[in-house]
């Protein structure tokens, strides 16, 4: 359906220059990140004396043409300075009819897979793409385009300062991974105590925390199956995909509303990004199931209504997420421009044929819209 007004876009992304890693990172970790030239020619980026292979080309050019469904439609990256110059975004917005945009990266989503386990570094390099994303994006540029910090979840203290830094600089939205915490004592839910400051301080400022899909560690549970005991999207590992469908977002949200942190964080606002939606109604189904009156402060399904946006994609059951969380509670997302996004953003809306205008506009603006104007 034609739209008479701009949208508010909840997925889209970044392709990282060389310098996103380098150009802030301390001295003394010069040894354990940087770029070399392989035997091919190709430029590779190294991280804790391993090559990073999470995507096979990461200088990305060439680079996929956004839309194109096809890995093999490429062209240089010079050709298209809007994936990654912010004036060359906007005007890209005022053609897609984009008012504002949630601006997430694409080569660092499977770094806390690769090199999590090493905390200090860990948080040294996401500092340095935190701080290379404000200089080069900023987190709420002219108000539409709302770049998201990656927060590691390792150290409270260290995530807690991360969090006020980027709160310090305007941002609206701040990105975690959905995985459990690896803590210096062991893993944690993300819910638990520990992280008590965190959300707080996220709930307090009005931000809207993401949790986009990406590198979650749960190939380590499927890889025992298929030998595949790290994310590659690049590499077929269908299997893996297939067990792990919906789990890692499931779990996450289970933890987050069973384990209290919604319930102690009444205002703390939080959206699931392009992890589809299939899984939702489900997961509320079970919680259905395993709810008994008393056991919770406040019954988890009402939880996560109020607590949880959801960004499917476009070609979900549109009708039984709504029913599930409503129509308040859903937002177009598009991946643009990775290869597989929506070529043109607002075309989402065609895949909301039969529903009302008014619900059409709260899943293409409204909805957004006010999670990042109320902030």
């Amino acid at each position: 359906m034609p739209l008479d007004y701009d949208i508010y876009d909840a997925d889209h992304h970044l392709y990282e220059a060389e310098d996103a890693f380098t150009r802030h990172l301390p001295e003394h970790r010069r040894r354990d990140v940087y770029w070399i030239t392989d035997e091919r020619g190709h430029r590779q980026i190294v991280f804790d004396r391993a090559i990073y292979d999470y995507i096979p080309n990461p200088t990305f050019d060439p680079v996929a043409v956004a839309g194109a469904f096809d890995r093999k439609k490429v062209e240089p990256i010079a050709n298209h300075p809007e994936y990654r110059d912010r004036e060359s975004r906007l005007r890209s917005l005022d053609e897609q009819g984009v008012e504002g945009a949630l601006l997430f990266p694409t080569l660092i989503n499977g770094l806390e897979e690769r090199i999590g386990a090493n905390v200090p570094l860990y948080y040294d390099v996401l500092w340095a793409y935190n701080r290379w994303l404000e200089d080069e994006w900023g987190f709420a540029y002219r108000d539409r385009l709302f770049g998201a910090p990656l927060i590691p979840f390792c150290e409270p203290d260290r995530a807690v300062a991360m969090l006020e830094w980027a709160i310090g600089r305007g941002a609206r939205v701040v990105n975690v991974v959905a995985a459990p915490s690896r803590t210096a004592v062991g893993y944690r839910s993300p819910a638990d105590p520990m992280w008590d400051h965190f959300w707080a301080q996220a709930s307090e400022a009005g931000l809207l925390v993401s949790v986009h899909a990406g590198a979650n560690g749960y190939n380590r549970y499927t890889g025992d199956w298929t030998g595949n005991h790290e994310q590659r999207p690049f590499l077929d590992q269908t299997v893996d995909s297939i067990m792990n469908h919906g789990r890692p977002i499931s779990d996450y949200f289970t933890a987050m509303v069973w384990h209290g942190a919604f319930t102690r964080f009444p205002k703390l606002r939080m959206i699931s990004v392009e992890n589809r939606g299939d899984w939702v109604s489900p997961l509320l189904e079970k919680f259905r199931h395993y709810y008994r009156s008393g056991g919770l402060v406040e019954d988890p399904v009402e939880t996560f209504q109020r607590a949880v946006w959801v960004s499917p994609h476009w070609e979900d059951n549109f009708t039984e997420l709504i029913d599930a969380i409503s129509p308040d509670r859903v937002v177009a997302g598009s991946d643009w421009p990775h290869y597989n996004s929506l070529a043109h953003p607002a075309s989402f809306a065609k895949y909301l044929d039969g529903f009302s205008e008014d619900v059409v506009r709260k899943i293409m603006r409204d909805n957004l819209r006010s999670l990042l104007v109320s902030a």
